[in-house]
Parts: C-alpha cells; sequence; structure tokens
C-alpha cells in the first residue's frame, strides 16, 4: 500500500500555488484574497495566507490547509486529495509499505469475489431485459428513458420473479455504478401486493448508504451547492424534468447518517420537500433539524396536502410546477429567520476557527450584539465555553 509524508507534502507545496490554480487570487499585503469557491461570492472573501499556509472564508466559514482546500475543490477524500498533492508535485519521495496481511480462509474469499461479481452479472442481466416504458406524460417519458426506467418482462429468471410486470427503476451508486432495482407496482397491479420491491442489501444495495439519483445530479449539486431532497423515485425524474437537475431521493426511507455523508461532500444547503401529509411533515422536521446539526443549512418546503412533486408536475404541468418550487425556495430563503439563521452559522463556523483562538472572545461579543439587535434578546450572561450551539 502506497503511503505519502503528509508532512513532506505540506512543506513542499504553496497554498497560494495551489488555490490559485482554481480561483483569481490578489496579493494584499502578507496575504492573498480572491472569490471563494464555496459559495456564491460577490465580493472577495477567501483569504490565503502564504505564511500559516492556511486558507478560510469569513463569510461561509470554510477553511484548513492545504489539503483540505485540494479535498474541499475536487470533493475527495483526505487521502486522495494528498495523493494528488503528492502526485503533481513530482518530487516527493513516496514510501511504500507493505500491508500486513489478514488472514482470510481461501474459500471464503473465493466465494466472497465470486459471489460479488455473479451479482453484477445478474443485474445487468435483469437491466438489459428491461422493455422500454411510457409513463403517460409526454414532458416526462424522455427523463424516464434518461434514468433507463423499464418495465420487466413476465417472463424472467427465478431470481427476479417478485418483479415481473412492474415498473423498474435502476439504482446506481455515488460513481454510477449499477447495485440493485426498485420495482413499482403498476397501476393495474395486485392491490394485495405491495407498492415497491427492492433487490436485498445483500446484493449490494443498501437504502440508508445511498441517494437515488446522486449519480447525475452530484455536479449540478456541486455547482449550486443545494439539493432538493425528496421521498421517492418518480419525483427525483419530476423535478429533473422541471429543470431541477440537483435532486436526489431518499427512497422512500428515513434520511440516516450515511445519506448526510454523502450530501456533505456536494452541498452547504438543502431544501427537502418530502410528501404532503402529516408523515411527510414530521420526517421533513426531522430531516432539517438533522442536516443543520451537520452544518448544512436546511429548509422545508410543504407541499399542499395529499400531493408530492411527482402528482404536481402530472397536474399542472411543467412551467406551472417549476414557478411553483421557484416561488417556494425564494419565499424560504428569504424569511427573516433564514437571513438570521444563514449569518449566525457562518459567525459559528468562525468562532470554532483555532485560528482565532486570540480574537474569540470579541467575535462572540460581535455575535451576541448582532443577536441582540435583530431578535431583542441580551446574551450578555452567556459565555462561549457553556454556550450550546445544537439549536442550529
Amino acid at each position: 500500500m502506497t503511503h505519502y509524508n503528509i508532512d513532506q507534502i505540506k512543506s513542499s507545496v504553496r497554498i497560494e500555488d495551489v488555490a490559485g490554480g482554481y480561483v483569481n487570487l490578489l496579493r494584499c499585503g502578507k496575504l492573498f484574497k480572491g472569490l471563494c469557491p464555496f459559495h456564491d461570492d460577490h465580493h472577495p472573501s477567501l483569504i490565503v495566507d502564504p505564511q500559516k499556509q492556511t486558507f478560510a472564508c469569513y463569510a461561509c466559514g470554510e477553511h484548513g490547509d492545504v489539503i483540505a482546500f485540494v479535498q474541499k475543490m475536487e470533493r475527495c477524500s483526505f487521502v486522495e486529495a494528498a495523493g494528488k498533492l503528492g502526485i503533481e508535485n513530482g518530487k516527493l519521495k513516496i514510501n511504500e509499505r507493505k500491508a500486513k496481511p489478514v488472514p482470510v480462509n481461501s474459500n471464503e474469499k473465493k466465494f466472497s469475489i465470486f459471489n460479488s461479481q455473479f451479482s453484477i452479472e445478474k443485474n445487468l442481466q435483469f437491466f438489459s431485459s428491461l422493455l422500454p416504458y411510457a409513463c403517460g406524460d409526454s414532458e416526462l417519458t424522455p427523463v424516464y428513458l434518461d434514468f433507463e426506467v423499464g418495465v420487466s418482462p413476465g417472463m424472467v429468471p427465478k431470481e427476479w420473479y417478485a418483479m415481473r410486470g412492474r415498473v423498474i427503476f435502476p439504482i446506481r451508486d455515488e460513481e454510477g455504478g449499477l447495485i440493485g432495482f426498485a420495482a413499482r407496482k403498476q397501476s393495474d397491479g395486485n392491490p394485495d401486493e405491495p407498492k415497491y420491491i427492492n433487490t436485498s442489501a445483500a446484493n449490494g444495495y443498501k437504502k440508508s448508504d445511498h441517494l437515488y439519483g446522486l449519480y447525475r445530479a452530484k455536479e449540478a449539486i456541486a455547482e449550486r451547492g443545494l439539493v432538493y431532497l425528496v421521498e421517492g423515485y418518480k419525483d427525483v425524474i419530476a423535478m429533473h424534468a422541471a429543470g431541477f437537475v440537483n435532486t436526489v431521493a431518499l427512497c422512500g426511507t428515513a434520511l440516516c447518517d450515511g445519506h448526510i455523508r454523502l450530501l456533505k461532500k456536494y452541498a452547504s444547503q438543502a431544501v427537502v420537500l418530502l410528501d404532503g401529509d402529516e408523515a411527510g411533515r414530521k420526517a421533513t422536521a426531522t430531516a432539517v433539524a438533522s442536516l443543520r446539526r451537520e452544518g448544512i443549512l436546511a429548509v422545508g418546503g410543504e407541499l399542499p396536502e395529499g400531493e408530492d412533486p411527482d402528482s404536481l408536475f402530472r397536474s399542472g404541468g411543467k412551467e406551472a410546477f417549476a414557478k411553483f418550487i421557484c416561488k417556494m425556495q425564494r419565499n424560504l430563503f428569504a424569511s427573516e429567520e433564514m437571513l438570521l439563521l444563514n449569518r449566525i452559522c457562518s459567525q459559528v463556523r468562525v468562532l470554532m476557527w483555532k485560528e482565532i483562538e486570540g480574537n474569540r472572545e470579541e467575535l462572540f461579543r460581535n455575535l451576541g450584539t448582532m443577536l441582540a439587535h435583530r431578535t431583542g434578546l441580551s446574551l450578555r450572561d452567556g459565555r462561549p465555553g457553556t454556550m450550546d450551539w445544537r439549536w442550529l
């Protein structure tokens, strides 16, 4: 296994050169300034410090060292970012270490590899057997085709028997690998059968670790910094058809830690659009709270009673649906509460930086003054060390 000397990488590259490869930087005394690439920045708020070899944005709160900068820009892991810097620098000595082998029963290893390959081949065989599906809406049909949705034929191998005659939604992972299927009962199906049937987790598809549509949406999410989070497969397709291509779905399950880890790689803001019923509203409130705790500025959109994005699209058409979503989003983020929350979140992130240790008390007082002015509440008795920010 290849290991990179992290200290060697940091000392062999200049953060101003690395950051300057992504954004235009202007020297400002001992520092460099530029437009922050991590949010929609119109006034230079990104500061690069060559002496400390760090960067910080005083608007959105992103900060770190040269590896963290590459990690955030490339949306990759720490190890991948370090490796990228090491390879591109071209002068680093790479230490080769032989990993200590983990004892594995040879028969178990062969079975594991065979079973994984067999599942992939079975998925591909079933995928290739799907018949074209017409969803009944001319504005949606092209997007259904783009998402590779089909209908399972009546004659299928035994392992796919439960999915015969159903509408099949192929499930792809973050990188586009085919990992499973969701089979939806058609309108004329047996009323006693479940609405959806999914391939098992044993075959690689675990709902809590994947977001439907992420493979297609991740670039748009990263570009806009915003994700729409919906409930079902059809909802994703309706949103994409209306132009909201930065949409993914929970696939009918609750928001899990695995989902949040995926979202944090691409989005800083989220609009949660779950079904317009009591269960959907409760799930929306829970999801918004979970996302905010993890640093994503989330808001919950309320759909009309009994509606979801798919049904709204079909009843009103593409143009009316798009206008509805745009207006709702503007109202959500333009509210006094959200503007205040956004500003608080940014300042709290700054308060957490190690680099501002000497100025933390002053910054905290400034935050308290701003809150007192905006809310009429006094934070005179609060102290940074004891304040609980988990309500954000």
